[in-house]
């Protein structure tokens, strides 16, 4: 954990080291999305990380639509699928980092916020848990696995519930620490 928040601190020194890992984030979601519509062309749906109101019966009718070209389809998907949340998370911590190190100096130096900053990763780590399960289910079909399958939607569930606390809080702490920096550039213009 020690080695992320060194990863994370690293990249929030660093303006374009976040404008390149940004960057990367786009291409790799646009990489997906152009994945999921080969996908639905080859069977009708999108890969089922791209579907917010899936379910195991969704599944199983959508598991009768897959060729070996939509399995070849789903297994490029979660190759890129596995960097992804991991560079996501990463990026939002950096700029968590960044907004603390402007908003309060003291507390960054003192160190404490370091063991607080793996949380950011939560929802990577569910990512990976849905698309461990969803290769199963796609590789192992016929027969549905409905543990397996409900353990992809749980996680889901909970990447969203966690990449969205992520956001909120990195985003907010970034605006804390820009107007911080307003702030103190305005009083030492004026005064």
């Amino acid at each position: 954990m020690a080695t992320l928040t060194r990863l994370a601190d690293a990249l929030s020194r660093r303006w374009w080291a976040m404008a390149l890992l940004a960057g990367l984030i786009v291409l790799m979601m646009r990489h997906l999305m152009a994945l999921s519509a080969k996908l639905k062309t080859v069977t009708g749906y999108e890969a089922f990380d791209m579907q917010p109101s899936l379910g195991i019966g969704d599944m199983a009718a959508q598991l009768n639509h897959y060729t070996p070209e939509a399995v070849r389809l789903y297994s490029a998907f979660s190759s890129t699928d596995f960097l992804f949340p991991f560079a996501s998370a990463l990026f939002w911590a950096a700029l968590l980092v960044w907004g603390l190190r402007r908003a309060r100096p003291a507390h960054y130096a003192a160190g404490g916020w370091q063991r607080h900053l793996p949380w950011l990763f939560l929802g990577c780590a569910f990512d990976w848990i849905e698309n461990v399960a969803n290769a199963w289910v796609v590789g192992r079909f016929p027969p549905l696995h409905t543990g397996v399958a409900s353990l992809a939607l749980l996680a889901k569930c909970a990447k969203v519930t966690a990449v969205s606390a992520a956001m909120v809080l990195a985003l907010a702490f970034a605006l804390w620490g820009a107007a911080t920096s307003i702030a103190h550039f305005v009083r030492r213009r004026v005064g």
